[in-house]
């Protein structure tokens, strides 16, 4: 778990399968069958949000949309999707798999099944990955 922002705290440690935090905004509970595999707070423009990376699914043709931009009162602000145009083979590209504190914001990390793993950025506007580049 990572908290780059002091006004809210968060909960969680890997293994659980329950998220909480709470701040000015009030006390949040997300339940998940699987645990997340990570979670992070921070703060930009003037706003509190918490990304909750949930557990991978790598069975072919699984969703690869498993993390999730929260507002600090609970409500979802955007469900993330890596960009398909990755790897030639859209199918290929399993999710994100861990967030990485870079500058105060996550830097998402991606994996695909036989073309490595990738990085990109949350555009908080369009809830879409931009600056993408390989990673490692």
């Amino acid at each position: 778990m990572t908290e780059a922002d002091a006004g809210v705290v968060v909960t969680w440690a890997p293994g659980d399968t329950v998220v909480r935090w709470s701040g000015p905004a009030g006390r949040v509970t997300k339940h998940y069958d699987r645990p997340p595999q990570d979670v992070m707070a921070w703060r930009e423009d003037d706003a509190t949000l918490v990304l909750v990376v949930e557990a991978i699914n790598t069975a072919p043709f699984a969703p690869s949309d498993n993390a999730v931009v929260f507002r600090a009162d609970g409500s979802e602000r955007f469900r993330l999707e890596p960009p398909r145009d990755l790897v030639c083979t859209p199918g290929d590209v399993h999710g994100f798999y861990i967030a990485v504190p870079q500058d105060g914001r996550p830097l998402m990390i991606m994996a695909t099944r036989n073309a490595g793993d990738f990085q990109g950025r949350i555009d908080l506007e369009t809830g879409e990955i931009v600056d993408t580049n390989t990673w490692r």
